[in-house]
């Protein structure tokens, strides 16, 4: 099986080096990925509350992620291989209706606690992203390790439509307060593939004792060869607050407009 794998079920460590050098001799690397580092050192430094360790000015957290680098168990072998092959990336591509030229990216990664990515639908360069579970915990499900499935609150669902009709624009991560959750992708085994659109927020923020087991997952992406990067407004530029004077003339050209139509 996949989850008693011994390049998934690693035993438990002592601590965070010990684990993250385990992981190495199963052969993982860290590796860039979005909302988290590289540097190892950059990591534990984080954990053990030094400053100076920034993610992103909407996230809290600061994590890593390990990809598996030499597969050796026949079943993750099988399942690499699969996941990368030409029969996947073309069936994909047909269920999505993507007649573009694709690329596709894929392997098993482990995530460690910090690992945070704000609400975000994806970069337009994107084309389909999948996320297959396969945690070896056997309370993985009750663990905060899943990623939230969300929508914007009704002041914010502006943003989305901003993404809707502007193609010219990329797609930017947004406040975590900005939007709702309404759905985990907790059950094990499960896997959720989707093409990234202005309405696929998602978003994750690990919180947990990564010495016993880790959130671990086939991760990939099918990415369009032809998109060069677009303009991204900052999610600032979509904090719209009125102060106080705005809405006092807003009010009074309200008044202005109802009164003129009444007649005085």
């Amino acid at each position: 099986m996949v989850i008693t794998s011994s390049q998934v079920a690693i035993p438990t460590a002592k601590d965070t080096k010990a684990l993250i050098d385990a992981l190495s001799g199963k052969g993982y690397s860290p590796i860039p990925f979005p909302g988290c580092t590289t540097s190892v050192d950059d990591y534990l430094n984080w954990l053990k509350g030094k400053s100076n360790y920034e993610n992103n000015e909407i996230c809290e957290g600061f994590g890593i992620a390990l990809r598996l680098q030499n597969s050796q168990d026949k079943i993750l072998v099988e399942l690499n291989n699969f996941f990368k092959s030409a029969i996947f990336q073309k069936t994909i591509e047909d269920k999505f209706g993507i007649t573009r030229l694709t690329t596709i990216d894929s392997g098993l990664q482990k995530y460690l606690h910090g690992y945070e990515i704000s609400p975000h639908p994806d970069i337009r360069k994107k084309a389909v992203t999948y996320m297959l579970n396969v945690n070896p915990s056997a309370n993985s499900e009750d663990l905060d390790i899943h990623t939230h499935y969300l929508t914007f609150k009704p002041t914010k669902q502006f943003i989305g439509e901003f993404w809707h009709h502007n193609e010219d624009y990329d797609r930017c991560w947004v406040p975590w307060e900005w939007c709702n959750s309404i759905k985990e992708q907790r059950r094990n085994n499960s896997i959720v593939i989707f093409e990234p659109s202005w309405d696929t927020l998602h978003a994750i923020k690990l919180n947990y004792d990564h010495l016993q087991t880790q959130r671990t997952q086939f991760y990939g992406n099918l990415w369009y060869k032809d998109i060069s990067p677009l303009a991204k407004p900052h999610h600032d530029q979509f904090d719209i607050q009125p102060n106080s004077e705005r809405r006092t003339k807003i009010r009074k050209s309200i008044i202005q407009k109802v009164l003129s139509r009444l007649g005085y």
